[in-house]
């Protein structure tokens, strides 16, 4: 589950979790209940980081959270 830290993952790095052929932003690859978005977390796909698989492939709303996260 997340935890209420200002950036709960690597400040400019981010890991992304793959759940239904679309990459969400997590705290943890393997201990996550949900992306930053919220959505639920229900098959572990693929995991890489964001430099990997670049922002135009990552979920908006999770990017728009994270960007916030950050200037917070």
């Amino acid at each position: 589950m997340m935890t209420n830290r200002k950036v709960p993952m690597d400040e400019s790095n981010p890991i992304l979790l793959q759940i239904n052929n679309r990459w969400h932003i997590v705290e943890h690859s393997r201990r996550s209940e949900r992306a930053l978005c919220g959505v639920r977390v229900t098959h572990r796909g693929a995991h890489a980081r964001l430099s990997l698989v670049g922002k135009r492939n990552v979920c908006g709303k999770c990017l728009e959270l994270f960007k916030a996260m950050e200037n917070a």
